[in-house]
């Protein structure tokens, strides 16, 4: 099973979702990334398993973690 986690971090005076060492385009706020990184996820092919989305806690307590289901049909995009 595949192990994919998009993380929500500062970037470019915004936020973006990186993936490995990819980042995307900023946004203005977390919660527009965390929304494109659920979308990106979603729309990923990898198998029966399912993507983890990263993000601070709004406490700075560390991070949180919430699992996204992918696209596990037999189609392509």
């Amino acid at each position: 099973m595949a192990n994919i986690t998009y993380q929500i971090v500062p970037h470019d005076n915004g936020w973006a979702y990186k993936l490995g060492d990819t980042l995307s385009e900023p946004y203005a706020t977390a919660e527009q990334a965390m929304d494109r990184a659920r979308n990106a996820a979603a729309r990923q092919k990898i198998g029966n398993g399912d993507a983890l989305l990263a993000y601070p806690a709004p406490d700075g307590s560390g991070w949180k973690f919430q699992p996204i289901e992918t696209d596990k049909s037999n189609s392509r995009l």
